[in-house]
């Protein structure tokens, strides 16, 4: 009996959290609240707060949960002691492209993720932490890189910051613009052209992520 309760315990917080991601996405952040997402999901304030304290720890359960595998897919890249740094990290960027083409949750966490410059009053500790992630993942592409250039696989005049800037940013944009002009970029199809292009530029011995 007393695991049956606590599969329902699990399935009642899955619920909860499928049911935030819905609302998250389609009204945003801020303007959804822990009675909101109750309703939605047929149950009352309390059984959210069992298994939530507030808002804030429930979009970062959410966020663990989609998010943070793909982040533990970096771990071979950061290694120093990984013979192909570049393979890692091409692969780690095919992983993301194929999650985000394949998984509406992970679809609906990145449309959130790129509308969190919005958010005001309490939903603004939210904005922090998820700008600390991001941080932290600009730092692990400047450590892959730096890893890269000591295997030989990039010239060793890349400008590190300016190369992790341009990955982040030409990846961001494919996924923007797949989100919102979906008739023109066809994701699934360009994730190969989007990787080419990216890791044909880092390679470039003066292409534009070199130091002048």
């Amino acid at each position: 009996m007393a695991r049956r309760t606590k599969e329902e315990a699990q399935q009642t917080r899955s619920h909860i959290m499928s049911t935030a991601l819905e609302l998250f996405c389609s009204q945003g952040l801020a303007k959804t609240s822990l009675t909101d997402i109750a309703n939605a999901a047929g149950l009352t304030r309390g059984a959210i707060y069992w298994h939530f304290k507030n808002k804030d720890e429930l979009f970062i359960s959410l966020w663990q949960e989609l998010c943070s595998p793909l982040a533990h897919q970096l771990d071979a890249c950061l290694n120093e002691d990984e013979p192909d740094p570049l393979g890692q990290l091409r692969l780690f960027f095919a992983g993301i492209l194929h999650n985000f083409s394949h998984n509406p949750a992970q679809r609906q966490m990145f449309t959130i993720l790129f509308n969190l410059e919005s958010l005001e009053g309490e939903a603004i500790s939210l904005r922090e932490h998820i700008r600390g992630q991001s941080a932290h993942f600009f730092r692990d592409l400047e450590t892959t890189l730096t890893n890269a250039i000591r295997r030989n696989q990039l010239p060793a005049n890349l400008n590190i910051r300016r190369a992790s800037t341009l990955l982040h940013c030409m990846l961001d944009g494919y996924i923007i613009n797949w989100l919102h002009f979906p008739d023109r970029v066809d994701l699934p199809q360009e994730a190969d052209f989007l990787l080419d292009s990216m890791f044909t530029l880092l390679t470039l011995p003066n292409g534009p992520a070199t130091r002048f």
